[in-house]
């Protein structure tokens, strides 16, 4: 039974260490910046370009992050496969998730005809209820994430999220959720250098890459 345990506790801590390169950090603080882009509302009405413009911010930042991944990490440290129990997490992980997506994604539909219609903006009371709707989504769907995968730092990631959809929908700024994103992005970067001080690659594994 000891050796059972033990054999858990070091498949968690190497697990855990493919959270110390930072990335992870960085691509949620990058999603906050994405998402206050296409949330804000200009006076001059909501626009399509806002869709366009958060679509391609969440190619950009999932392709810095898969880059990173591919090119960073996985040279210094390799690719793990873990066992059973770790893959029947991630599928449980995934298929909860897949169900909060569909929720906040019929909300951003609604709030987006809201928008476009101009139905919600006069009332302030309605937008008070998406604005609380959509932070609890959004943190809950991410605290989800944080206990299947043992990430951590994605309790207090949660939290700066949640608040950072609330003030992009209530208060129609981007300002705010903007800072949030590079608060959550600071800590990522300073793992992330420390990190590549901590595993250097070798001349021999530059020349394969």
């Amino acid at each position: 039974m000891t050796t059972v345990t033990d054999l858990k506790a070091i498949e968690r801590r190497a697990f855990r260490s493919t959270y110390q390169d930072g990335l992870w950090d960085i691509y949620y603080g990058l999603i906050v910046i994405c998402m206050s882009f296409f949330i804000y509302r200009p006076p001059s009405g909501y626009s399509s370009r806002n869709i366009f413009l958060m679509i391609a911010a969440f190619v950009v930042s999932y392709g810095l992050f898969a880059l990173g991944k591919k090119h960073i990490t996985i040279p210094r440290l390799g690719q793990v496969e873990f066992g059973e129990i770790r893959r029947r997490k991630k599928r449980t992980m995934a298929i909860i998730l897949a169900v909060f997506v569909f929720i906040q994604g019929l909300l951003v539909v609604l709030t987006s005809l809201g928008w476009l219609t101009k139905v919600i903006e006069p009332y302030r009371q309605p937008l008070l209820i998406v604005s609380l709707l959509a932070s609890l989504m959004v943190g809950s769907g991410m605290l989800v994430s944080t206990y299947y995968s043992d990430f951590q730092r994605g309790f207090y990631i949660s939290i700066l999220m949640a608040l950072a959809v609330f003030c992009m929908i209530f208060l129609n700024t981007p300002l705010i959720p903007i800072v949030i994103g590079v608060v959550i992005i600071l800590p990522g970067v300073v793992l992330l250098l420390r990190f590549l001080r901590k595993y250097p690659l070798h001349r021999d594994e530059v020349e394969r890459e």
